[in-house]
């Protein structure tokens, strides 16, 4: 073999080894390139801020979570700007819940009486309250339905004894009422001056009573008559 072979021949060794060495580089650049892209974005396991703000493509603010009187809130808007939802802190320091129409305008409520039990109100579009349920001061439920001035038309709670209560009101002057005490069922009606001018029920003897009052509450007849 000839000097000028022996070049070739050398030269043909070094260019397979650079199309090795070629190779095998391209091959471990696009493994290297799947398993980065395989690879899971890091998630922080928390995040501290005093405010944090959900905003749209337009910059409004549809979420807010800040600090409102020492105490956190969560609030949601429209994007027109109007409050949706609010969670917050009451004045008596329970948790509180509001809902909003899209004016803005309070719609419903649930939060904590000043006895210490629940409360959840319903309101009509002028934010008069006409619906209430809630916990009394003996612990016992209430439901109160009003008109659309907010003036109580129904009232369904726990008599002191433990019995139930109903009564019908007009301008929040009770009209009618119903009582389940100890002896037995009673019912009473009134006039607009709060006078009782009918009754039916259970005395205490446990017999039965049947009167009707004249307009200043003395009584015009019944059974017994002489009761």
């Amino acid at each position: 073999m000839n000097q000028i072979e022996q070049r070739i021949d050398k030269l043909e060794k070094s260019l397979r080894n650079y199309r090795i060495f070629f190779g095998t580089s391209v091959i471990l650049l696009i493994a290297f390139v799947l398993m980065s892209s395989g690879k899971r974005d890091q998630v922080p396991d928390l995040i501290k801020a005093k405010a944090f703000q959900v905003v749209d493509d337009n910059g409004n603010v549809l979420l807010l979570l800040n600090k409102e009187k020492g105490n956190g809130q969560v609030a949601t808007y429209s994007t027109a700007g109007q409050k949706l939802v609010r969670l917050f802190t009451s004045d008596g320091g329970a948790g509180a819940i509001n809902t909003f129409d899209a004016n803005g305008k309070l719609n419903f409520k649930v939060t904590r009486t000043t006895e210490g039990g629940g409360y959840m109100a319903l309101y009509n579009s002028d934010v008069n309250e006409v619906f209430e349920v809630g916990v009394t001061k003996s612990d016992a439920g209430y439901l109160q339905v009003n008109d659309n001035n907010a003036k109580k038309l129904v009232w369904l709670t726990r008599t002191s004894n433990g019995g139930g209560y109903l009564s019908l009101s007009k301008d929040a002057q009770e009209t009618m009422v119903m009582s389940t005490p100890d002896v037995g069922g009673r019912f009473s009606i009134y006039n607009k001056r709060n006078t009782r001018v009918g009754y039916m029920g259970v005395q205490d003897n446990e017999d039965g009573n049947l009167s009707i009052y004249n307009s200043s509450g003395s009584r015009m007849g019944g059974v017994p008559v002489n009761y």
